[in-house]
């Protein structure tokens, strides 16, 4: 689950991090009287509140809009109404959206912090160690945005330290984070910053981090100037506070169809439609299909656990998807028993017509039951042994039709 920004600054000055004073607004003219509240003399910044991140080098769709991006320094009051009008209902795109870009339904507008340093900070989970991981990378004054890049471009721009079992910063931890970054200011003060940031990444139970950036003041004072928290669906019937703060608004409606029944829908470009039980095995499949040349417009993962009437629901966002032009299904059945995809696969096709390519794959549980509903069907699919072949079938019946 994600959250916006101004959401998740709630919760850093819950935790005693410093965050910019800093009020929403839905109009331009709250925005202008946001702006007079938490800074009277100005100046402010203006952002755009996505579920995405890169707004600063975003693009905005609408021509209204401007050539800026979807956050702005302003220095005059009556600029504040004038760029939240250019923002409020134009769609932002951003290199952590797809195409279509998401809708700003909201403006939130800050006082501005002056910062003579910067730095990235994160906290993600590390699967492989089954811990979290410190990512910290110092900024220079234009580049807030650019850690991606630079990351790719040399990985030693990014300090990695696996925090093991520790849920505070050690000093061997804190010395590290000083060096790499020649911090010369008060240990303590970054310490303590430091170790709100990994409190609030436990409590909450989330599974990533990311302030980006965090600035430090002349004085010494350290603050969030941005703030991104995702959070372990997992997890969230332990935080009714945090479930509180979901809005679909902005989200893709297949998307957001599909987490309603727990599961992971994601859209990418045109191409084919991927179902599959696991993350591992749809980046996996997506891999194996580039090397066939085939796109992926968008996958579909199911989780264990579900009744048939779920899975032919989340299959009928797959077979509706105007850019889908074939379906492959994988299956590697352990708590998701094959037959229940497979009678899915049937109720969906029966209802909507089968109108595109489909391919399936089953292993495991009742693979062969799953088999021969299939083929008693009499529905113009095809049954593959393995990946790289029901990839295959999948291109040429595609081919076929074109």
């Amino acid at each position: 689950m994600n959250i916006y920004e101004y959401q998740a600054k709630k919760i850093f000055k819950n935790f005693g991090i410093s965050i910019p004073a800093g009020m929403i607004a839905y109009t331009p003219m709250e925005a202008k009287a946001a702006a007079l509240k938490v800074s009277p003399d100005g100046p402010w910044i203006i952002k755009a509140q996505i579920q995405a991140g890169a707004r600063r080098n975003g693009k905005f769709l609408d021509k209204r809009a401007g050539k800026q991006g979807g956050i702005r320094l302003v220095r005059n009051i009556d600029d504040v109404a004038k760029n939240a009008d250019e923002m409020l209902e134009n769609t932002l795109v951003t290199r952590q959206t797809d195409a279509k870009g998401r809708l700003v339904s909201r403006v939130y507008i800050e006082e501005y912090v002056k910062a003579t340093k910067k730095f990235y900070l994160g906290i993600v989970s590390d699967r492989i160690s089954a811990s979290a991981m410190l990512l910290i990378m110092p900024l220079e004054e234009n580049d807030d945005e650019d850690i991606l890049d630079k990351s790719i471009e040399n990985t030693e721009n990014v300090l990695k330290i696996n925090l093991g079992l520790h849920k505070t910063i050690t000093n061997a931890v804190l010395q590290k984070a000083i060096d790499f970054m020649k911090y010369a200011g008060d240990v303590a003060s970054l310490k303590s910053f430091f170790n709100k940031a990994l409190k609030i990444f436990y409590a909450n139970d989330a599974t990533m981090l990311e302030i980006n950036p965090v600035g430090i003041q002349k004085n010494g004072r350290i603050w969030a100037l941005d703030a991104k928290i995702m959070f372990d669906d997992n997890a969230l019937y332990r935080h009714n506070d945090i479930l509180k703060l979901s809005d679909e608004v902005g989200i893709d409606e297949r998307e957001s169809t599909a987490s309603k029944y727990g599961f992971q829908y994601k859209e990418l470009d045109n191409g084919i439609g991927i179902i599959t039980n696991g993350s591992g095995l749809a980046l996996n499949i997506i891999n194996e299909a580039q090397k066939q040349n085939l796109e992926t417009a968008c996958f579909l993962n199911l989780k264990g656990g579900v009744d048939r009437d779920k899975i032919a629901a989340s299959i009928r966002l797959i077979m509706t998807n105007p850019t889908v032009d074939g379906i492959f299904i994988n299956i590697l059945g352990g708590f998701s028993r094959c037959n229940l995809i497979a009678d899915g696969i049937i109720a969906v096709a029966n209802d909507l017509g089968l109108n595109i390519p489909l391919v399936a794959r089953f292993e495991g549980t009742n693979k062969e039951e799953a088999i021969n509903i299939l083929q008693s069907s009499g529905l113009p699919l095809k049954i593959a042994p393995d990946t790289y072949t029901g990839l295959t079938m999948l291109k040429e019946a595609i081919e076929e039709d074109l």
